[in-house]
């Protein structure tokens, strides 16, 4: 099942986003290569996320998201994940985007706030799609 698989990566991911909570903030904004490991883990973590609401969303719901963030609010106004957390999953998307196609434009400042404030945003979804994907092995639809 390939839901599986993007959850062991965002297993492993959020396991690096965490322990990359360590890194002192003066450091993380005067090393580059600090900055470059503690994005691409980021990233893979918000890719893998955006995965598992795509997948989610194509067994629960009727309707095809057309954006990355419309996949966390469609989850959420069709009751697979709270709102709230859907608008939290959906702001992350907007980052992955950021870091995607505007990287050189980012400000560390606001990577490193990300990064200290938003991994329990990312483990409350990632607890979610793990009850999602057992209920889905008990109950396929």
């Amino acid at each position: 099942m390939r839901l599986l698989s993007q959850v062991q990566t965002l297993d492993e991911t959020l396991e690096a986003w965490r322990r990359y909570q360590q890194i002192p903030s003066d450091t993380f904004e005067r090393e580059k290569d600090t900055q470059y490991m503690v994005c691409h883990a980021m990233l893979l973590a918000i890719q893998a996320s955006i995965d598992l609401a795509t997948g989610m969303a194509v067994i629960k719901t009727p309707r095809r998201p057309d954006t990355y963030r419309e996949t966390f609010y469609v989850l959420g106004k069709s009751g697979v994940i709270p709102e709230e957390l859907a608008g939290s999953m959906a702001r992350l998307a907007g980052f992955r985007n950021l870091l995607v196609h505007e990287y050189t434009g980012l400000d560390t400042r606001t990577i490193h706030r990300i990064l200290m404030e938003d991994w329990q945003t990312m483990d409350s979804f990632r607890k979610l799609a793990k009850e999602f994907i057992r209920q889905q092995e008990k109950h396929p639809e």
